[in-house]
């Protein structure tokens, strides 16, 4: 991580939770509650990268994400099933006292054959552990929620969470926020990720300006997003800042994982 110096502007919660939607794709992280999943193929940490093959060019050619982005703004649908965690961690210094925010968001999407997801919103404190949340199962057009710790659901139509849970399918942040800047990103090689044979793509500076707008945070941004050789669709991404120490500064970091591909889930209706 590198360091360099940053400014900020004051957080809300609300801009904790725009964040999210703005940026779920451009930077994206394992889940404080894990998603259900059977038949993983996944056998490494999420993020976990593996060096590519020998032979392998690790220097960034011309090529652009113009074409792979396009195509992964709708590849995560095309899968049967896949999972999900996005972390999003702020730190503000503001004459020498220390704020910080830790969110993740996790879940399983399924598509086939019956469209069914779960979403766990997780507030963590500053060693990892959840301090409040909520936990949301949709399965066709039923629905569930409950605070987590909880051991009682409240049942309501899907109809009346459906828009919300919506808004945090990666599919769909990725093709709004990050398509249309694709070509500021410029392939570095292939390497495994989350077990997946993928295409490395590095943002240039024009994308942390943009996320630093986004963010509030000015800074040498780092930017980065893999996708799958096979199937197109997204399996890491991740950007962030860091400021250097001092009596204002502050540092952005946001993570996101799929994993899964094809195999998480079964979703069941809670007991």
């Amino acid at each position: 991580m590198f360091r360099t110096r940053v400014t900020t502007r004051g957080r809300q919660p609300l801009l904790v939770m725009g964040m999210i939607g703005v940026l779920l794709l451009a930077g994206c992280g394992g889940s404080a509650s894990q998603p259900p999943s059977s038949g993983s193929v996944e056998s490494e940490t999420p993020g976990d990268t593996h060096a590519p093959t020998e032979g392998t060019d690790e220097t960034i050619d011309p090529g652009d994400g113009g074409e792979a982005f396009s195509a992964a703004t709708t590849a995560l649908d095309a899968l049967d099933s896949y999972a999900f965690r996005v972390q999003l961690k702020t730190t503000t210094t503001d004459n020498g006292t220390v704020t910080t925010s830790d969110a993740v968001y996790s879940g399983v999407v399924v598509n086939q054959p019956t469209a069914a997801r779960t979403l766990v919103v997780s507030e963590l404190d500053a060693d990892g552990n959840v301090t409040s949340g909520t936990e949301y199962v949709v399965i066709g057009a039923d629905a569930w929620l409950r605070d987590v710790g909880s051991e009682d659901w409240v049942s309501m139509p899907a109809a009346q969470i459906g828009g919300f849970l919506e808004a945090f399918r990666p599919e769909q942040m990725f093709g709004t926020y990050f398509a249309g800047i694709a070509g500021n990103f410029a392939s570095a090689g292939s390497e495994s990720k989350n077990g997946v044979d993928t295409t490395h793509y590095k943002g240039d500076e024009s994308v942390g300006a943009l996320l630093g707008m986004l963010a509030g945070v000015a800074g040498d941004w780092h930017s980065d997003v893999w996708i799958a050789n096979d199937g197109g669709f997204l399996v890491h991404s991740e950007a962030g800042v860091e400021a250097a120490a001092g009596a204002e500064g502050g540092s952005f970091l946001i993570v996101v994982d799929i994993t899964d591909p094809n195999s998480a889930g079964p979703i069941e209706p809670p007991a």
